[in-house]
């Protein structure tokens, strides 16, 4: 605690440093959870970081958590943002924090996780900011091997690729969470916070509303709506679900069509599993979609 730091003529102290061989590997700086993580709070960090050498940084309120990395594929100093996410979402990002862990890091193979972690950022970023550019590219790659005749489903099935694409690479985790009995989350949130909330609709007129205290809860509380008032699992037709190559989005037992465990799951009803372990932007995506198939329209409201 307290680590001394010499920068320039002054000294300053790290809250926290996690020390390898009596050198600093992690600097940790510990705000008030009353306080919002700010710009200067972040370079501070990154000062540390600097002027001992250490690879790692861990910024956080209590309430916010974000893991920074100091690049080694730069001649000029630069720490990358790994990730940032609130405490609710602590378990889907454990593979994040685990990258800090004196095994990992001792080990040299938290850097190798970094590395990956930075690409899915990379691919997710440009996939999803040039969609329709690689999704055309897609569809006319296919175009020119079969011919143009199903040239429309190619183009609608090319984009819904690029979507679950995107999701894959968003979403899937190095390591799996801590254990925690036969649901993956079943605890309650560590600190109260505002609901997600989810507002189904029909032409217009609000007609359900739902939440939870983190988005799986909240996307767990309206698809389970859809599936119990509105005959989402017939309009979908049999169990599983799965709209992209690899995993299934609901499924009659909490695994993937590979025999591949779901990592995070919510049981909706009796032999109905929903995977969670998804990013925010995919379980809009979900939403909206399991909404409309019901002939609904879905709005977002809360934290989203």
């Amino acid at each position: 605690m307290e680590y001394p730091i010499q920068i320039g003529q002054g000294q300053a102290r790290a809250d926290y440093a996690l020390l390898l061989d009596g050198s600093p590997v992690v600097f940790v700086e510990a705000k008030g959870c009353d306080t919002s993580l700010s710009d200067r709070d972040r370079d501070q960090l990154k000062s540390y970081i600097r002027q001992k050498g250490a690879d790692w940084g861990l910024l956080t309120n209590g309430q916010r958590f974000e893991v920074l990395k100091r690049r080694e594929d730069s001649d000029v100093p630069d720490e990358v943002s790994l990730a940032t996410f609130p405490i609710d979402e602590l378990r889907t990002n454990w593979n994040v924090l685990e990258l800090l862990s004196k095994d990992l890091v001792q080990s040299g193979e938290a850097t190798i996780r970094a590395d990956r972690i930075r690409a899915r950022k990379r691919a997710t970023s440009e996939l999803q900011s040039d969609k329709e550019e690689v999704a055309d590219e897609v569809a006319q790659l296919i175009v020119d091997r079969v011919g143009d005749t199903l040239i429309q489903e190619i183009e609608t099935e090319s984009k819904e690729f690029i979507d679950d694409l995107t999701e894959v690479l968003g979403t899937d985790k190095e390591v799996d969470p801590p254990p925690a009995g036969s649901d993956p989350d079943p605890d309650p949130p560590l600190h109260e916070t505002e609901e997600y909330v989810v507002v189904l609709s029909n032409s217009g007129d609000p007609i359900r509303t739902l939440g939870g205290e983190n988005q799986a809860d909240a996307m767990a509380s309206a698809v389970l709506d859809l599936v119990e008032n509105y005959g989402l699992l017939n309009e979908l037709g049999p169990l599983p679900y799965v709209p992209g190559e690899k995993h299934a989005i609901l499924n009659s037992k909490p695994e993937h069509p590979s025999g591949e465990e779901m990592k995070l799951w919510r049981s909706l009803t009796d032999g109905c599993y929903l995977f969670v372990s998804l990013n925010k932007e995919a379980k809009m995506r979900y939403i909206d979609r399991f909404a409309e198939t019901c002939g609904l329209t879905a709005e977002f409201d809360g934290n989203w």
